[in-house]
This record gives structure tokens, sequence and C-alpha cells, in this order.
């Protein structure tokens, strides 16, 4: 998401051939067949362990782990957080260590697309207690130039009190119209809207206009979640003044949230949250 403006204005204004630009993209970037969207790694030795009363939940595009202090900062926010959900994972290097190889956590995978290097990138979600279930969303759409889907991945945890968490983690299209990025979001909740248990749906939505913002709070408000409010400075990656990344709970008490402002380890500052069950 770094230098996102470069990228939207050459996005807008370079006048080029889709179709071929799409075929040269399929060269560039496998996207992988549904049957190989999904890996898990877990090193839960716990079977049956639940979350607890209380738990904190992290989100962050990780810019794939592109910057030096991410290694430090990640492993810092895995001790703090009963659940991770990332954004932009990469594996390779310090990332493809912490994601394979998991410390008392299970890693959940969602692949959008593999790399030249044969390296793949998606969204994540890392939890310290084994998943009920788990299941890949890729969009209907793709992204212009190079032709690759973005994802949401859904997985659910047994809670203390009996019932189960659902958690959706998304990356929204980004140099799309208000029409993919609508399907993409509606299609998401759409899943999930008649679950009963709490519901957390958070990640980078790549709000980049007021029109997506205005959509993104139109579905979630219809469906009875909450915005998250953050404390403190709210230094979250903006464009055009909108923020990126957003923080939606239905079903929980929010006990309080805040941005990591401190972090370097991406152009995006990630959002922490800490929730009560109610019984």
């Amino acid at each position: 998401m770094k230098k996102l403006s470069i990228f939207m204005i050459l996005t807008t204004f370079i006048n080029i051939n889709v179709h071929a630009g799409n075929n040269l993209a399929n060269l560039i970037f496998k996207v992988p067949a549904k049957s190989q969207i999904l890996e898990s790694n877990s090193s839960i030795k716990c079977q049956d362990c639940t979350i607890p009363e209380r738990f904190t939940v992290s989100v962050w595009n990780m810019y794939k782990g592109s910057e030096p202090s991410w290694p430090r900062e990640y492993q810092s926010m895995d001790a703090q957080s009963d659940l991770i959900l990332g954004q932009e994972f990469l594996l390779s290097g310090d990332m493809k260590t912490e994601l394979e190889n998991p410390v008392n956590s299970e890693v959940v995978m969602a692949t959008s697309f593999i790399n030249t290097k044969k390296e793949a990138t998606g969204v994540f979600t890392s939890s310290k207690v084994s998943s009920i279930s788990k299941k890949a969303y890729r969009s209907q759409s793709r992204e212009p130039l190079a032709n690759t889907p973005k994802m949401g991945l859904v997985t659910s945890y047994p809670l203390s009190n009996g019932e189960v968490l659902t958690v959706v983690n998304i990356h929204a299209l980004n140099f799309v119209g208000i029409i993919p990025f609508y399907n993409q979001v509606s299609e998401l909740i759409d899943e999930v809207k008649d679950l009963e248990g709490p519901i957390i749906f958070a990640g980078d939505f790549n709000t980049n206009t007021p029109s997506k913002t205005i959509s993104m709070n139109l579905l979630f408000k219809a469906q009875g979640f909450k915005k998250t409010e953050f404390s403190g400075k709210d230094d979250r990656l903006t464009f055009l003044g909108q923020k990126l990344d957003h923080f939606w709970y239905r079903g929980l008490q929010q006990l309080e949230a805040r941005v990591l402002n401190e972090n370097e380890g991406s152009d995006h500052k990630p959002m922490q949250a800490t929730f009560e069950v109610s019984y």
C-alpha cells in the first residue's frame, strides 16, 4: 500500500489495453486453484481450549514484511493477542518463518496469488486456540493491470461461554469502482449475517473514496454491526482523507481499542481491540 497515491494516479490516467495487460499479468502472477488457496499450520497442543472471557484482537496490513522492524513488532503483537488478522503476508524470509512455524498458535492462510519467486501472498488469521472451521472467499472481480483477486477468510473459534466466535478477515479490492467493491464486501457479510454468536469483521477495506466508505458503513450498520472507535491518536493509513483499515464487531462488548501508532513495520498502522464475552 505504500505510495498508494502514485499507483492510483497511474491506474486512473494511463491508457492501456486492459486485455493485453491481463494476459501479461497472467505470466507474472499465478492465481492458485480453489483447492490450493487454504493452508494451515499449527503448534497448539490443547485441542479443547477456548478463547477466554476477555480477549484481544490485532489487525494489520503487513506490507509483506518489507520493513526491518516487522519481525520484532509482529512477535510483540503475537504475545499481546489472542487473534491476529493479517493482510499482505508474503511467504518469504522472516514472515515465512513466523507463519509456517507458529509458536503455540494456529495460522490459517488464504493465498491471493503467487509471484515470480513462487512466494504466496494473501491474508492470514492467527489464533491461540484451534479453529472449528475455515473457508476462503476469492473476490469475483480482479485488480486491473495485475489481474489478481483479493481475499476474504472466515474462521470460527470456541468461546469460553459455549458460543462460537466467527472471524472475517478481509483485504478488499483497491483499484476498482464502487460496484466490485460492494459485491466483495456484501458477499462476505451475506455469508455470516445470519449466524448465531459474536462476529468480528475487520481488515484492509481499501475504502479510498467517500462512496466506498459510505457503502461499507451502510452495509454493516444494516446488519447490526458496530464500528470500533479508537482511543488516543488514530493514525490509520488514509487516502484523500479516507481511512483504509476498519474494525467491525457484533455480539461482543468492546472494552478498549487503540491504533499502534508506534509500529513502523508497515505503511499501515495496526489496530488492536479488547472484547468481553457476555454470559
